[in-house]
């Protein structure tokens, strides 16, 4: 079987999949219950790593985690909470973001877990060119530009307004700190808009063909835990959610020093608790 021949066949399964899961919903009233349903509460650690080609060869599951969010879904009510966490942030006495390097992806679910007081389902990590495939897989994202963006590292160059980004403009988008007023606070923040954005796209009205395709796009550009099963229930989800009955709130703390570094002693509020006791969505955390 030809490489074209296998893509046809796993496509004509997922649309399979996914037209008798519709069916039996629309239908029938059923619903497709995946494990984390147990509570009715979706917990995902969303991770960008700093390594993995052409950038920094190297294996991304032991790199730094350069982004980190975590998204809380009830799954009965179609509400969501998406929080970022800056990088430098002192979790388990060390920034978070070192905790990958020394233990993988499940180090980092571990330490958050204790900081946060929550239960994680599954983490999902993508590498800077995961990242740029997959918005230039979904035709780019729409964000709203605060303020001007222009630095040389990232390569950002921006002016306050909507924007269009897609591949390396977003990744710049996403890696600027330097211009912004504050630092890394500002670049987790459009992290997460971005986060958003990518959201809107997956949800925004798709048929079932074009659903099949974003949920390759996704499987292709990023490495998780999530079990294949649960793969079509996710997709569903996603696309079931409103992208104004998601609430993003971005954690703020104190820019301090340990041992020479700069790290930052978050002030997280009540949001975590929040979350642990099912509250999620808009308007619902007074910590915002």
């Amino acid at each position: 079987m030809t490489r074209r021949s296998r893509r046809t066949t796993i496509g004509l399964v997922a649309v399979a999949l996914l037209t008798v899961g519709a069916l039996a919903s629309a239908t029938y009233g059923t619903v497709i219950r995946p494990a984390y349903e147990r509570d009715g509460l979706l917990v995902v650690l969303v991770v960008g790593s700093d390594v993995g080609v052409p950038y920094r060869p190297g294996d991304p599951l032991h790199g730094r985690a350069d982004a980190i969010h975590v998204v809380a879904v009830d799954a009965d009510q179609r509400l969501a909470t998406v929080v970022d966490i800056p990088r430098d942030s002192l979790v388990g006495g060390r920034k978070v973001n070192a905790h990958m390097a020394t233990g993988g992806p499940e180090a980092l679910v571990s330490q958050l877990e204790a900081f946060t007081g929550l239960t994680f389902d599954y983490w999902m990590l993508t590498t800077f060119l995961g990242f740029e495939d997959l918005t230039r897989a979904i035709g780019g994202v729409d964000v709203v530009v605060d303020v001007p963006m222009h630095d040389a590292s990232s390569q950002s160059d921006f002016e306050p307004g909507p924007a269009h980004l897609e591949g390396g403009s977003a990744l710049a988008f996403a890696r600027d700190r330097h211009s912004l007023p504050d630092g890394d606070f500002g670049r987790t923040r459009h992290q997460g808009d971005l986060l958003l954005a990518i959201h809107r796209r997956l949800a925004d009205g798709h048929e079932i063909g074009e659903l099949v395709d974003l949920v390759a796009t996704v499987a292709r550009t990023t490495v998780s835990n999530v079990p294949p099963s649960d793969l079509l229930p996710l997709a569903l989800l996603a696309n079931d959610i409103d992208p104004d009955d998601v609430a993003h709130i971005s954690l703020t703390g104190r820019v301090g020093t340990q041992g020479g570094a700069s790290v930052v002693r978050l002030e997280q509020g009540d949001v975590f608790a929040d979350i642990a006791a099912g509250v999620v969505g808009p308007g619902e955390h007074p910590s915002e």
